[in-house]
């Protein structure tokens, strides 16, 4: 069997995702992809669809800013299709993070989902007070089912895959700081017939979104993960911290987690942060977060900052209920009780989006 590093993943696996011709090649392969669409299988033309729906302006909240493909890969047959996509502009970010979700959030199934969430987490961090957000809804890696969760196998090759484009990040934005990357358009609006920069709002929304807002010297970075993504993120982190020189985030949040792989446990010095820069989300109904990391054996995750998820009626938050970060339906009926760690309107929200962004929990 064809190793990893043999697999034709290019597309996704980049390090550089933030280059303006590898973004605009990016663009024009999607477009061509659009128009051959009937000639691709089942799965792939879902994952296509749910990238292209997602891109569109009009396809969520229109106070959300302008989409970007920073890259894909639909998949074979065999194999689930990869993208990240971001929410805001991230040449002119004054926040950066990364959005990792866990096991079963497929391109092909919840790309528009997985947008959305990074989308009410950009207008959170705004509502906290950050400037100029921008939020990657990452589904880069392969994405373990129920059954594979309990390995780390897909947490070492997604880890791996973050830590690229973590690192590529941070080189850009050291390229940034210094003004020697150019500012690349945005390519959000394909498939829709408008021009980079001219989506609804682009000239009429918040200060610090749009095609003239200006960077900010060293964007402050995190990751929040769910779930498996908690063990995709610490792989990436620790990858990281064997770099030359080491690179840490800002930041990291994680919610609903499944443990923490042993040689990790009870040390955060190995994914570069401390146990104030670590934030973690546990809603006392998540019976799936604490079976995972019975049935798995990973070790509890034991220095971090703990953030309340509970109902907070002086705010008008609601709590968090169970493992899914969103779960919220109105009128869906008994099965839809009750609210995710990313739903809007949470406790669990305003305390990520806060985490996320350097800023006071409270």
């Amino acid at each position: 069997m064809a190793g990893e590093s043999e697999l034709p993943v290019a597309p996704v696996a980049r390090r550089d995702i933030w280059d303006a011709a590898e973004q605009e090649a990016t663009r024009a392969r999607l477009r061509e992809d659009m128009r051959r669409r009937q000639t691709l299988g089942a799965r792939q033309k879902s994952a296509l669809d749910g990238l292209v729906h997602a891109l569109k302006p009009d396809s969520m909240d229109r106070s959300y800013p302008e989409r970007q493909l920073l890259a894909y890969d639909l998949g074979t047959a065999l194999r689930p299709a990869s993208a990240a996509i971001a929410v805001g502009e991230p040449a002119t970010a004054s926040h950066l993070t990364w959005q990792v979700s866990g096991m079963g959030v497929f391109v092909h199934t919840a790309m528009w989902g997985s947008v959305r969430e990074a989308g009410q987490l950009w207008a959170a961090q705004r509502e906290a007070g950050a400037p100029r957000p921008c939020v990657v809804a990452w589904l880069g890696y392969h994405p373990p089912g129920p059954w594979g969760a309990l390995s780390g196998q897909s947490a070492l090759r997604g880890g791996a895959r973050l830590a690229r484009h973590l690192d590529g990040w941070f080189d850009y934005r050291d390229r940034l700081a210094t003004g020697s990357a150019p500012t690349a358009e945005t390519g959000a609006s394909v498939g829709t017939g408008l021009l980079p920069g001219t989506a609804p709002g682009a000239e009429t929304g918040p200060a610090g979104v749009g095609p003239h807002a200006q960077p900010s010297a060293l964007p402050h970075t995190a990751v929040e993960a769910h779930s498996y993504g908690s063990v995709v993120a610490a792989r990436a982190l620790q990858i990281l911290q064997r770099r030359e020189p080491p690179r840490s985030l800002d930041a990291l949040v994680v919610s609903g987690v499944v443990g923490l792989p042993r040689d990790l446990a009870g040390d955060p010095g190995k994914l570069g942060l401390t146990a104030e820069n670590i934030y973690l989300a546990l809603a006392d109904t998540d019976y799936l977060s604490r079976l995972g990391r019975l049935l798995s054996r990973r070790q509890r995750w034991t220095r971090f900052t703990p953030l309340e998820v509970g109902s907070e009626g002086s705010r008008g938050l609601a709590g968090v209920v169970g493992h899914n970060t969103s779960r919220h339906r109105p009128g869906a009926g008994p099965i839809h009780r009750g609210f995710g760690y990313r739903d809007v309107g949470t406790s669990s929200l305003y305390r990520i989006a806060r985490a996320t962004a350097g800023l006071r929990l409270d």
